[in-house]
């Protein structure tokens, strides 16, 4: 397997994941508005999930920019 198709699939991995953390931010988000008084829960998950993608953005802009580097 080349390695440009093993980068694309593992940015194609990581922007799943992402996509699944945003996901859950705007169920937090959503809910927050429907229970306000769990806002500190609703709160506490939006934070976690945002760690993740701050820690999870730099590895994909790194896989980026090896693809275009390789291509």
């Amino acid at each position: 397997m080349p390695e440009t198709s093993k980068l694309d699939l593992r940015i194609k991995h990581f922007t799943r994941i992402e996509g699944e953390y945003r996901t859950e931010i705007k169920r937090a988000q959503a809910d927050i508005r429907r229970d306000p008084d769990r806002k500190k829960k609703y709160e506490r998950a939006i934070k976690k999930a945002q760690k993740k993608i701050d820690k999870l953005l730099p590895k994909v802009r790194r896989l980026r920019e090896l693809r275009t580097r390789r291509a």
